[in-house]
């Protein structure tokens, strides 16, 4: 392939977030420019109409996607965790530019869903609106608040409001920033709102703010709990159409060996289990999963942190039901993973353990968001982080001031730092990748056993790392299918074994071959004697066609 038409793949911009049209005309021109690579088409819809881009990478040339080991990739699950869809855009577009010097495509493909949650992520980027990954607005509650962009700046931030009762004051110490009101305080006080309008409000101070929340990360079905017991659940697993598409798919893609996840928080790279503790897991397993996460460690410069530790340091261990973690170890049997991508305050220099999860107070946190905007003050061609405290006449409230820190810019890592850091998370996705079943058809052959009967033999093997089962919690689970052959006779030949197809079951790593013989007849003028058709599940599918001597 020449190597000039590398140069037509799209610039991918790390200068702003994306929105859904964005991200359209992004995905589209990649399947445009590399359509012997990329396929585009829509995991589903989501509930405000918009598709669920889902990108099937794979190099068409050996063989479609379903045939071959897959890995499935993808972000932006939480609405304001932008960086997400820019890593998952980033991974596509190196797997597009490296085919020319690398071989993986044509043995493994790629499933990648940059923005699982179209909809709120449109929110986010457009409005740097708080939500989680959905809000639901559709039953209008009085005395609530809905946030909205009351003074027509294109941002919801927030609103501040001198009131007797505020729990907040200016800090003396950089008057962009609000801090906790103590004893020693002195007013003038403020409460705090998002910015936006009450419905049927009645004067009083019982404001309620927006409608439920959902978070998608807690719709997954394993260990899944109702609300209050986990807070964002839904209504039951997978009820959100965006998760229910996800779900469907990975059950409809027995190739699926691994998934990986994109987040914005304090960095991290996050292993299982999310629920209870690491001896819940299988011994190797665990080996397992703790080796890959170095490497991610490794290429990202990120501490490995299970998700149930992934806490201030004096908290308790987090138990999340309903999570990605435990439902991709536990119902999928794989080695599953998320990045937390990091945010402002990591691209300020601190560190998720030494300083962001050793919070112990209101003053601590607010230290750090004192060092983070000093920071900021020294950077250049720096991103609006925080919006002047503007006065503004409310329709109901009156005087209020609308300012604050942007949602949408804290909730990440700088752009620049974004670049670098999905190069890393990248260079962890080849190296787990590396690692997949791959399953074989060796030395298939044909002898003549006497008159115009042949024997027919073959080797399955397994020669990649993993087993076919992945892991040893996949090893009983019915999504991860055992290899299966199909021997299938030429016209004209006539099986005489007792049966052509088999079952071998599952296929340890590397050195697991299995030894089979068929016996035919077959006439004199038929030179092929039969196909053999593979269905490895995880190890991809093979086939051979075996002729006469």
């Amino acid at each position: 392939m020449p190597a000039q038409r590398f140069q037509r793949l799209p610039t991918l911009s790390f200068d702003h977030f994306f929105t859904d049209a964005e991200v359209t005309a992004y995905v589209q021109r990649l399947a445009e420019v590399r359509p012997e690579l990329v396929g585009l088409s829509a995991l589903g819809t989501s509930r405000e109409g918009r598709a669920i881009h889902l990108l099937t990478i794979t190099d068409r040339a050996t063989g479609p996607a379903e045939d071959k080991p897959a890995y499935l990739i993808h972000g932006n699950i939480h609405a304001i965790e932008l960086s997400g869809t820019h890593a998952a855009l980033l991974t596509c577009r190196r797997l597009c530019q490296d085919h020319i010097h690398s071989d993986l495509l044509k043995r493994v493909a790629f499933y990648v869903v940059p923005r699982l949650n179209p909809d709120g992520a449109e929110f986010a980027v457009t409005t740097s609106g708080s939500i989680r990954s959905r809000t639901d607005r559709s039953q209008r509650e009085p005395n609530t608040l809905y946030q909205e962009d009351v003074d027509g700046d294109g941002l919801i931030l927030t609103m501040r409001q001198e009131h007797p009762n505020g729990n907040f004051v200016v800090d003396p110490d950089d008057s962009r920033l609000l801090i906790r009101r103590t004893t020693g305080s002195r007013p003038p006080f403020y409460r705090t709102l998002p910015e936006g309008m009450i419905h049927e409000w009645d004067g009083t101070d019982n404001i309620r703010v927006e409608g439920r929340s959902f978070d998608w990360n807690r719709n997954w079905s394993y260990d899944w709990q109702p609300e209050p017991a986990q807070s964002g659940a839904g209504d039951f697993p997978f009820s959100e159409p965006e998760m229910r598409a996800m779900a469907e798919f990975l059950f409809a893609h027995d190739n699926i060996f691994g998934v990986l996840g994109y987040h914005n928080g304090p960095n991290g790279v996050l292993r299982p289990p999310s629920t209870g503790s690491d001896a819940d897991l299988d011994a190797d397993d665990l080996k397992v999963l703790k080796d890959l996460a170095e490497i991610g460690a490794r290429h990202t410069g990120f501490p490995v942190i299970p998700v149930v530790k992934y806490r201030r340091d004096y908290q308790r261990d987090v138990n999340l039901r309903g999570h990605f973690h435990n439902f991709g170890y536990h119902h999928l049997g794989l080695f599953v993973f998320e990045f937390e991508l990091g945010t402002l305050l990591n691209s300020a220099g601190m560190g998720t353990r030494e300083d962001i999860f050793a919070v112990r107070s209101d003053q601590d946190q607010e230290a750090l968001i004192r060092r983070m905007m000093k920071w900021w003050d020294g950077q250049k061609d720096r991103l609006p982080v925080c919006g002047e405290w503007t006065p503004h006449r409310h329709p109901q409230l009156g005087r209020v001031e609308i300012g604050g820190l942007v949602r949408k810019y804290m909730a990440g890592p700088t752009l620049t730092d974004l670049k670098r850091i999905a190069e890393g998370t990248y260079r962890f996705t080849l190296d787990h990748v590396a690692r997949h079943p791959r399953v074989v058809i060796e030395e298939p052959r044909a002898e003549a056993v006497g008159g115009d009967v042949y024997r027919v033999r073959a080797r399955i093997a397994n020669r990649g790392e993993f087993p076919t089962h992945v892991s040893n919690k996949g090893r009983g689970l019915r999504r991860l299918k055992g290899v299966r052959i199909d021997f299938r006779p030429a016209d004209g030949v006539r099986l005489l074994s007792r049966t052509g197809h088999q079952s071998l079951g599952h296929l340890a790593g590397l050195t697991d071959g299995r030894e089979l013989e068929w016996f035919v007849r077959a006439p004199s003028g038929v030179q092929t004697l039969c196909e053999l058709r593979v269905r490895g599940g995880t190890g991809g599918n093979a086939a051979a066609v075996i002729d006469k001597p």
